[in-house]
């Protein structure tokens, strides 16, 4: 048994995690993807994925999102035929050592909802507590959105935004400074992504990020806008010209994700035609409560 750690993935490697994805898929009768890209975790020190080898065989991987200095998001899989035999629980062992040693006190588990041996692992091998569910949404290419007066601007930002986006990212999601601008700093400087400012009367006022997962398809996330703005229609204004940005550039598919109990955010995304593809449960747990 070897395990290795690894910051990124280059193509050889990440094409054997992927086969791993689509054999533990096909015997789970699940639909999900692991997340695998580390470049917006907030500490590029931090290995972000977790293989394990029995001789020259993937038999099980794990992966941490870790977009704060206050939490990880990890997801595992094993290979079936391997399982029951503590390949998952030596690789989380790892993660919490390098957690551990660089003082990340909360995980949360993330499994696709349908996924019973995930949830029999998480809730009585790891006692962990169900916290959240989250929808993985999706729209395919539609119609013309109507905007009427438009009242908002959608800026493409530069690091010349940066103080802005900060203040706003703070403000708006609770993010304190360091772990608003190390997100911010890697989208910014991302080959993928796109960070953009929303003004209104020239007042800088919300934020949004934009990842072009492929040629025809885009995820958006990090929308949001100031309390004080919300309640006026400005949501619904910002995702329909993010939308129609996304269609002029010849995208087919937008996906996002939202947590269940945001009532708000849930409800417009389907007004504006987004439907649920997927769920995620999340579990939580204390790095501390790890012998």
């Amino acid at each position: 048994m070897i395990i290795k750690k690894y910051h990124s993935l280059n193509e050889p490697v990440m094409s054997r995690v992927l086969e791993l994805e689509n054999v533990c898929n096909d015997y789970d009768r699940l639909k999900g993807s692991v997340f695998l890209d580390t470049s917006l975790n907030f500490n590029q020190a931090i290995p972000g994925i977790f293989l394990l080898y029995d001789c020259q065989t993937l038999i099980s991987m794990l992966s941490m999102f870790i977009p704060s200095h206050l939490e990880v998001e990890i997801s595992a899989m094993t290979r079936p035929e391997y399982r029951q035999n503590g390949y998952f629980t030596a690789l989380l062992e790892q993660a919490v050592e390098e957690l551990r040693s660089h003082n990340i006190p909360e995980i949360l588990f993330v499994c696709e909802k349908p996924s019973d041996v995930g949830k029999d692992v998480l809730l009585n091998h790891l006692q962990a507590s169900y916290e959240h569910t989250e929808y993985y949404m999706s729209i395919p290419r539609g119609g013309q959105y109507n905007l009427g007066k438009q009242r908002l601007s959608l800026t493409k930002a530069t690091l010349q935004d940066l103080e802005i986006l900060i203040q706003l990212s703070s403000e708006i999601f609770e993010d304190n400074y360091d772990d608003a601008k190390s997100l911010i700093q890697n989208c910014l400087n991302s080959q993928t992504r796109e960070q953009y400012l929303v003004t209104v009367d020239d007042k800088p006022m919300g934020i949004a990020s934009v990842n072009h997962l492929a040629v025809e398809e885009a995820s958006i996330f990090g929308l949001g806008i100031l309390s004080e703005y919300r309640g006026n229609g400005y949501g619904q204004e910002l995702l329909k010209l993010i939308l129609k940005n996304l269609w002029n550039r010849g995208k087919q598919q937008v996906t996002l994700e939202v947590d269940s109990k945001n009532d708000r955010a849930f409800r417009l995304y389907q007004g504006m035609g987004f439907r649920i593809e997927l769920a995620y449960d999340f579990y939580r747990k204390q790095v501390a409560e790890f012998c």
